[in-house]
Order: C-alpha cells, then structure tokens, then sequence
C-alpha cells in the first residue's frame, strides 16, 4: 500500500501536478472540513465500476485517498484494491494530519447549514433516520 505524507501532497498541488483526492468521510464529516479539491464520496457509497467511469484523470494516474484517519484510509484502500482499482495512494495521517501539519481546509457553511436543516426536517417528517455518526473514521 502506497502512502504520502500530507506536506509531499500539498508541494505537489502547489506545483500544479494532476492530483485527484476522493474523501471517503461520511458527507456530513466532509461539509464541515475537507481539503481543497476533494471529491466527496462516503465509503460506504463506493462503487468502484461507477467511480472508474467518472475519474477525471486517466485509470494509470493516481488516485489519493482520505479519511479522518489515516490507518481507516489504509484498511479502505484494500477494501477499493479488491474492487479492482490498484493505484490508490493513501494520505498519512488522514485529515487531522493534514491538519496537524497547518495545511489549508475549505469550509463550507451554507451548504453545512442547508443539509443539517433539511436532514433535520427530513428526521421529524420520520422520512429517515439518518444522522452523521460524529465518531471519525
């Protein structure tokens, strides 16, 4: 399993390099914080035959992985690598190394806001029980 520290992968997006990231977090994990660029796709949404055809760069380029941890980003990878893509680059460390290390973080507000309030209204219509599960990954 291939892994990058989150400073080499900030020096190569300041170097304008093709970079693709696909945050695994749960969505309402990604709308509070994520790294600038990221796709958003909850792990357990995944599908890898779906997710070969929408890459935005060539199947040879690759693709870096993030969680909140960077060990869960590990055990996911192998989890993607078994669905058959293998040029999977996990982020050290995940988003509190990312973090840890002062690296810039995007924040959504008014999206955050507008989900938690129709999850929310969704939740007392008794139409779902969805909540974000606060416990990182």
């Amino acid at each position: 399993m291939k892994t990058i520290h989150s400073l080499e992968l900030e020096a190569r997006i300041e170097a304008n390099e093709p970079i693709e990231i696909l945050d695994l977090r749960e969505r309402c994990q990604f709308e509070k914080r994520y790294m600038p660029g990221a796709h958003s796709t909850p792990f357990n949404e995944f599908d890898a035959k779906t997710f070969v055809h929408s890459r935005e760069l060539p199947l040879p380029e690759p693709l870096y992985l993030i969680l909140e941890r960077g060990k869960h980003a590990q055990i996911a990878a192998e989890n993607i690598e078994l669905r058959g893509l293998d040029n999977l680059i996990v982020v050290e460390g995940g988003m509190q190394g990312w973090e840890h290390n002062g690296l810039h973080v995007d924040r959504s507000r008014n999206v955050r806001t507008w989900i938690t309030e129709h999850r929310k209204r969704l939740v007392d219509m008794g139409m779902t029980t969805e909540t974000c599960n606060t416990g990182a990954l």
